[in-house]
């Protein structure tokens, strides 16, 4: 999973420091504390998506006269919106109730659209603060931002999902972002995300002061919860504690699944030497 986990910042493949360079397939979470903050990081992020010819949607809760001025100073910003490079989308348009569908129909709609009108992809700006305040619609925020991931997987899409740090407290911000291959600062010590070649990639440290977080984001994710046997992309896996081995290991038999992590360093092999797992195999790297 080397290609999603590729911008390192302090050893760790997921932690961004900027909102640029982004390509298509990057699925980013910006944390921030301050509007000034989300107003610089979206400057940076949109002007770059229309100097490649991608077309860009910023979604927003209110009226785009309310997002405006935050995207003052990107040249040319009034021609972008008025020849529809930058389109401004209602909230309620793309993240609808149903986040359990199996499919994004608006978002696979605006990524048509995009194409068909000549552009290079589909760049997505969304603050989901409004949407993660409460803990039950938090789940469902989870839930929508890895199936945007998986989407991000297979079309020429780049998103960027911001989460008010200051406002829903760092605790409900990690939740979110341990579901994405990129983030601004260190809220998450693993990120599970959408991989081609697996169920999901597992990145970082599961140890015993997050374990609960780690349940629960698999939980939230769906893996290993149709049985068979389930493969977790472990290349940028650094460590995973006897805790976190035996609550994937119940977490799998809970779900009749076998769970395989693929391509662990032999630090996790390791761990398995100290625990007997019923549903979890460790296959290390060649």
């Amino acid at each position: 999973m080397r290609g999603r986990f590729r911008s390192a910042v302090g050893g760790r493949p997921w932690r961004v420091s900027s909102p640029i360079p982004r390509t298509p397939g990057d699925h980013l979470c910006w944390p921030f504390r301050r509007p000034d903050e989300l107003s610089a990081a979206a400057r940076q992020y949109v002007a770059e998506g229309l100097s490649r010819q991608e077309r860009v949607a910023y979604v927003s809760e209110g009226d785009c006269t309310d997002v405006y001025p935050g995207l003052v100073g990107i040249p040319d910003l009034d021609e972008h919106v008025h020849q529809g490079r930058l389109q401004f989308v209602p909230s309620d348009m793309v993240h609808r109730s149903d986040t359990h569908a199996a499919e994004l129909p608006v978002l696979e709609a605006l990524t048509g659209r995009a194409l068909e009108a000549g552009y290079r992809g589909l760049r997505m700006f969304a603050d989901g603060t409004a949407r993660a305040h409460d803990p039950t619609r938090r789940a469902q925020e989870v839930q929508y931002e890895h199936q945007l991931d998986q989407f991000c997987c297979t079309h020429p899409v780049t998103a960027f999902c911001a989460y008010d740090a200051a406002a829903l407290g760092n605790s409900a911000v990690a939740e979110l972002v341990c579901v994405h291959p990129l983030a601004n600062g260190d809220l998450s010590p693993f990120q599970v995300c959408a991989a081609g070649d697996a169920e999901v990639a597992l990145a970082g440290c599961v140890d015993v002061f997050c374990v609960d977080q780690f349940e629960q984001a698999l939980q939230r994710t769906g893996v290993a919860t149709t049985g068979g046997t389930v493969i977790i992309d472990a290349t940028d896996l650094e460590f995973i504690d006897v805790r976190g081995m035996l609550t994937l290991d119940r977490y799998a038999m809970a779900g009749g699944a076998t769970i395989v992590l693929r391509s662990a360093p032999s630090v996790v092999t390791r761990v398995t030497e100290l625990v007997d797992l019923v549903a979890v195999r460790v296959d290390g790297r060649s």
